[in-house]
C-alpha cells in the first residue's frame, strides 16, 4: 500500500492512484463473493449427492417390492392353474389305477405332478415373507445359469418380534444376494470346474441382530481410494458400489453397521442391525425436538 519516493519518503498508493480507492473494495468484494459462491456450490453438491443416493435407494426398494409381488403372483397363478386342472388330474389318476398295465405310466405322471407342486412351494422359510420370496426367486433364477449352485439359508431365521421394516430387510438381503450370486457367476465363468455356494445365517444378541452372507468368489478384491467397499466390475460405472452403499444406508437407519472380509476365495459380508421399535424411536425423536 506504500512505496518509497525519490527523496526517500513513503508515499501512500491511494494518494498516487485515486482509482485504487474504489478498485480495491470491488476486488475484495468479488473475492468474498467467490468464496461464498464456492461454499454454496459445495453445499449444493453435497445435497445433490444425498438426493441421488436417496433416489437410488428408493429405486432399489421399489425394485425389490416389485420382485416380491411378481414372485407372489407366480405362486398364485400356479395355484389357480393347478386348482383348475385338479379334476382332470384325479380323473387321469383313477383311469391309470384301474388299468393293470398303467402302473409305470402312473408313476411317471405322479412324478411330473410332484415336480409341478415343488416348483410352487417355498424352498426357503425364514419367518419373513419378503426374504422368503427373494430367496426363492433369486435361487430359481440363478439355477438357470449355475445348476450346481448351493444356496444354504437354513441358519437364516428371524425372531417373532422383528421390527425391521420389510422394504429395508428386502434391500439388505436382496443386494447381498445379488452381489453374492454375481460373484459366484463370475467365478464359474473363469473356472467352470469350481464349486460355488452362498450361505446366509443370522443370530441375535440382546437387541442386536447380525446377518452374515458368505459366498465363493474369484479372490480378486479391487478397491478405490474413495470407497470403503470393493468396486464392482459392472459395465455401468455409475452403479459401482451402489449395492453395498444401499445395504449400509438401510443398516444405519437401525443404528447398525456393515463389515466385509475376504479370506482366500471366500467373501463374507456382515450386517448388524438394532431390533428396536420404530414407533418408540419416533416418539423419542419428537421428544428430543420439543
Amino acid at each position: 500500500m506504500f512505496r518509497v519516493g525519490e527523496e526517500g519518503q513513503q508515499e501512500f498508493l491511494f494518494d498516487i492512484y485515486p482509482v485504487l480507492r474504489w478498485f480495491m473494495p470491488v476486488l475484495l468484494g468479488l473475492s468474498l463473493l467467490s468464496v461464498v459462491y464456492g461454499v454454496k456450490l459445495f453445499q449444493d453438491m453435497v445435497l445433490l449427492n444425498r438426493e441421488r443416493s436417496s433416489r437410488i435407494v428408493l429405486e432399489k426398494q421399489i425394485e425389490s417390492m416389485q420382485e416380491y409381488i411378481e414372485e407372489i403372483k407366480r405362486v398364485q397363478s400356479g395355484l389357480r392353474s393347478m386348482k383348475h386342472d385338479m379334476k382332470n388330474t384325479f380323473s387321469v389318476i383313477m383311469q391309470l389305477i384301474s388299468r393293470e398295465e398303467g402302473k409305470e405310466e402312473l408313476c411317471r405322471y405322479l412324478s411330473g405332478f410332484n415336480q409341478a407342486v415343488s416348483n410352487l412351494e417355498y424352498r426357503f422359510q425364514t419367518g419373513n415373507t419378503v426374504v422368503d420370496a427373494l430367496l426363492n426367486m433369486k435361487y430359481h433364477e440363478a439355477l438357470l445359469e449355475m445348476p450346481d449352485l448351493k444356496l444354504d439359508a437354513g441358519e437364516l431365521l428371524f425372531p417373532g418380534t422383528f421390527s425391521i421394516e420389510s422394504y429395508d430387510i428386502g434391500i439388505i438381503v436382496g443386494n447381498a444376494l445379488d452381489n453374492a450370486i454375481d460373484a459366484c457367476r463370475k467365478l464359474k465363468m473363469e473356472k467352470p470346474e469350481e464349486k460355488v455356494y452362498v450361505k446366509l445365517s443370522s443370530f441375535q444378541r440382546r437387541k442386536m441382530i447380525f446377518l452374515e452372507v458368505e459366498n465363493t468368489f474369484n479372490g480378486n478384491v479391487v478397491m478405490e481410494k474413495t470407497s470403503e467397499f470393493p468396486v464392482s466390475d459392472k459395465d455401468q460405472k455409475e452403479i459401482h458400489g451402489v449395492g453395498m452403499a444401499n445395504i449400509k444406508y438401510a443398516a444405519e437407519k437401525y443404528h447398525g453397521a456393515v463389515q466385509w472380509e475376504a479370506k482366500g476365495m471366500i467373501f463374507v459380508l456382515s450386517v448388524m442391525l438394532k431390533n428396536h421399535n420404530n414407533s418408540d424411536a419416533t416418539k423419542m425423536d419428537c421428544l428430543n425436538k420439543n
